[in-house]
């Protein structure tokens, strides 16, 4: 199972050569995980409330910021 995950996240975050990591793809991520931390930070341990709209507009700016740096990056990535 965890072969399987970790096989998906370096998918996920390396160039079309399965080995070198494109920055783009990791950059994304890390904003997103760090997104989804600080959100949790916010509502559990601050004891903020919960604003879907708030919530759903950063999350979307980031997939939709991520996916403007892997098309920017796309050239760069081609063999």
């Amino acid at each position: 199972m965890f072969a399987n995950l970790r096989t998906l996240i370096k998918d996920v975050l390396t160039a079309r050569d399965g080995v070198t990591y494109a920055p783009a793809r990791v950059y994304w991520m890390l904003a997103a995980l760090q997104f989804l931390m600080l959100s949790a930070w916010s509502v559990l341990i601050q004891k903020s409330t919960f604003d879907p709209v708030a919530y759903g507009t950063g999350a979307g700016l980031i997939i939709a910021a991520g996916g403007v740096g892997v098309w920017i990056t796309r050239k760069s990535d081609e063999g």
